[in-house]
C-alpha cells in the first residue's frame, strides 16, 4: 500500500494555511491571504486553490483544523460546509480536529500555548524556524494558520499510521 499523502488545512475567511505531509515528512506548505470581502467569488477562489493542491500532490486524506466555536462566523461555517462537500464529491476522506486537540498533541505537557505549539513544530521541521521567528515579532498573528495546518496534517498522520 502506498503511503498516504495528507493535506492539512487551517482556515478562516481571510487566511488559509495548507500543508502536505507524507509519512511525517513535510512535502509542501503555503499560507494564502484573501483580502477581499466575503463573496461567492472568494469562496470559489479558495476552492480552486485547494483543488490545485489536491491535483498537484495526489492527496489521499484531508485534516481540517477547526477553531473554537466562538471564532466561527456564518461565513466560516459556509466555507467549512463547502470544503466538506468538495471532499465528499472528490471521494477524499477528511477528518476534522478541534484546534485545542492539535495544540495539545504538540505542546509541552506543562503549559499548552500557541507559542509552545509553534516552537515545537519549528523544532520538528527546521525550515519553519524563520516563520516562527517572524511570528514572534508580529503584533497581529499571521503565520499561525500555516502552523495549524501542519499540525493538523501531522496529527492525522500520527493517528492513522
Amino acid at each position: 500500500m502506498d503511503t498516504p499523502i495528507i493535506l492539512g488545512i487551517s482556515f478562516s475567511t481571510r487566511h488559509i494555511g495548507l500543508a502536505v505531509v507524507k509519512s511525517h515528512t513535510l512535502i509542501d506548505y503555503s499560507l494564502r491571504l484573501y483580502k477581499e470581502r466575503w463573496s461567492p467569488d472568494k469562496r470559489d477562489s479558495i476552492l480552486a486553490n485547494l483543488s490545485s493542491c489536491i491535483r498537484t500532490h495526489y492527496i489521499s486524506g484531508i485534516a481540517l483544523s477547526i477553531p473554537e466555536e466562538y471564532h466561527q462566523t456564518g461565513q466560516f461555517r459556509e466555507l467549512l460546509s463547502t470544503i466538506i462537500t468538495f471532499t465528499m464529491m472528490n471521494n477524499i476522506p477528511y477528518t476534522s480536529y478541534p484546534i485545542a486537540d492539535i495544540y495539545r498533541s504538540f505542546s509541552s505537557q506543562v503549559r499548552r500555548t500557541r507559542n509552545g505549539f509553534m516552537k515545537r513544530l519549528a523544532m520538528l521541521y527546521p525550515e519553519l524556524e524563520i516563520y516562527y521567528e517572524r511570528e514572534q515579532k508580529n503584533r497581529n498573528k499571521y503565520y499561525v494558520k500555516l502552523f495549524e495546518a501542519i499540525g493538523a496534517a501531522v496529527h492525522y498522520w500520527k493517528e492513522n499510521k
